[in-house]
């Protein structure tokens, strides 16, 4: 019972002090010489700025840099771009040979799904979910950046070492 009441307790005091903030927060930027209409608030909560507005349409070009990397050419060449900061030749060799691999075991065409795309203007983050000819199925966070490539987005060198090393 004691527990109850305490945390009852603290849950109204933080919504007083949240309000009050917001209250002072309203007043400050008043007083400054704004009007009530022109009044811009910023919600915060514990201090903490609330998210952002959700990321804008992305879901297109995410998906063509993802199937400019899955299509045919060579990473030494084309897909090369849809990667940030290229692959050397070494690189560019090893992404050929396990991508002629994977399609030696019929894993092309893939199929992808991007979700719960969030962005910040220059980089990108979303789940993708892959699908290939085999029926299998593997979803990973990936980040993109916008670069020069086709479509505008690059995956990063950082998310595509780790889809290569994380395909079996």
């Amino acid at each position: 019972m004691i527990l109850k009441t305490l945390v009852t307790g603290m849950a109204a005091a933080a919504v007083v002090a949240g309000a009050a903030g917001g209250v002072t927060s309203v007043a400050s930027s008043l007083s400054s010489g704004a009007s009530s209409s022109t009044a811009a608030i910023t919600p915060v909560v514990m201090g903490v700025p609330l998210p952002a507005a959700p990321a804008p349409d992305l879901q297109a070009p995410l998906l063509q840099t993802l199937s400019g990397l899955a299509g045919g050419g060579s990473f030494s060449g084309a897909k090369g771009t849809y990667i940030e900061g290229g692959l050397g030749r070494i690189e560019g060799i090893a992404a050929d040979r396990e991508y002629s691999k994977a399609a030696a075991k019929g894993y092309f065409p893939l199929s992808f799904v991007v979700a719960d795309v969030d962005s910040d203007g220059t980089t990108a983050t979303a789940n993708v979910t892959a699908t290939a000819n085999t029926g299998a199925t593997k979803t990973e966070p990936v980040t993109f950046v916008a670069g020069p490539s086709p479509t505008g987005w690059q995956i990063s060198k950082q998310s595509a070492l780790a889809l290569l090393s994380s395909n079996g």
